[in-house]
């Protein structure tokens, strides 16, 4: 299959994901707030720190790979469409990351 095939796809699955990732980190951040200032909330700064990067880089990558999509589409290039589908991977294996990092978190 053609990269520019796929690059329509990629653009609307990289949007997508990066739509939820951004809920998650919503919801990261929304969880971290509703602790205690103090004790509480200085014990999981850095969990929740890591768990939000992470999330961000697969936010980033999602975001990256759909405009690389749209640049492949827009000049019909083959490569370019193919590099946007590796990067929507990396995206999905950052999310897949940042969740088992969530599940082995709960204690």
């Amino acid at each position: 299959m053609d990269g520019t095939g796929v690059a329509g796809e990629v653009v609307t699955a990289g949007t997508a994901l990066a739509g939820l990732i951004l809920i998650y980190i919503g919801s990261l951040a929304t969880a971290y707030e509703a602790r205690q200032p103090g004790g509480e909330r200085n014990a999981v700064k850095l969990a929740f720190l890591y768990r939000a990067w992470l999330a961000f880089l697969g936010f980033f990558l999602s975001l990256f790979s759909a405009g690389l999509a749209v640049v492949g589409k827009w000049i019909a290039s083959q490569c370019v469409g193919n590099v946007s589908v590796w990067f929507l991977l990396a995206a999905f294996a950052a999310a897949l990351f940042a969740t088992i990092q969530v599940i082995r978190g709960i204690k």
